[in-house]
């Protein structure tokens, strides 16, 4: 209210100097809104709007993303921004299912998969994007016991910290869904053909089995729907 008052006092200030400077002498001077009718301004205008509502609004869009787990047939929707971290059920969701226990899982991670979602969505606009899950969080004792029985589990996998998924979505090849991430350039992303999913992780850019085939990769330059975090952005200098 004081903003508008100071405006409204200025403007009528401005408009009355004006005036007087034009009608040297003058007994008195009109009214704010005489002098706007005089100058053809509404009167409206001498109204400053409120921003108010502006400087409430959240400066990132929220997104949803849907999961099927594999292992135990279970199913989420969450619906977040970027950074948010996940809940008590979100976090249950993403457990190591063989012992039952959860992690605070990398919120960045679920960043990385909205922009998979996003890609996706603009290549195969048909598609209703379920990420299916095959391996999220995973205790370091779950990961040593599948690395003993004989397993490519890495020594150091960042499945025990949170920040690793093994995905693949209904309707898109093994393929396909590894050079849609290698071409948003964030993090590891891991093929795996014959089990047909890719592994998604929040730590440094690599491949593997071979980064023989990132040359090769066709990623859109004309129409780049994918909108990364700030800190992603800040990870790669953009």
């Amino acid at each position: 209210m004081k903003r508008k008052n100071a405006a409204r006092l200025g403007l009528a200030l401005c408009l009355s100097f004006n005036l007087a400077a034009a009608a040297p002498g003058s007994a008195a001077l009109p009214p704010a809104h005489v002098a706007a009718q005089q100058l053809s301004i509404p009167a409206q205008q001498l109204e400053t709007p409120d921003i108010a509502a502006e400087d409430d609004a959240p400066s990132d869009p929220a997104y949803t993303l849907k999961f099927y787990n594999v292992h135990t047939g279970e199913n989420l929707r969450i619906t977040r921004r970027d950074g948010e971290a996940l809940d008590q059920d979100e976090k249950w969701f993403m457990r190591d299912y063989r012992r039952g226990e959860t992690i605070d899982m990398d919120p960045e991670l679920f960043d990385l998969l909205a922009d998979i979602q996003t890609q996706v969505k603009w290549k195969h606009p048909k598609i209703s994007v379920q990420f299916q899950v095959v391996s999220s969080y995973r205790a370091p004792e779950t990961n040593e016991g599948l690395r003993q029985a004989g397993g490519e589990q890495a020594k150091h996998s960042l499945h025990m910290r949170g920040k690793a998924m093994d995905i693949r979505i209904s309707g898109v090849t093994t393929r396909e869904l590894r050079d849609i991430v290698t071409c948003i350039g964030e993090g590891g992303v891991g093929y795996y053909a014959e089990d047909q999913f890719i592994h998604v992780d929040t730590g440094r850019v690599r491949y593997w089995p071979s980064r023989a085939y990132v040359s090769a990769v066709k990623c859109n330059t004309q129409k780049q729907p994918v909108v990364a975090s700030a800190k992603q952005k800040s990870r790669r200098g953009g």
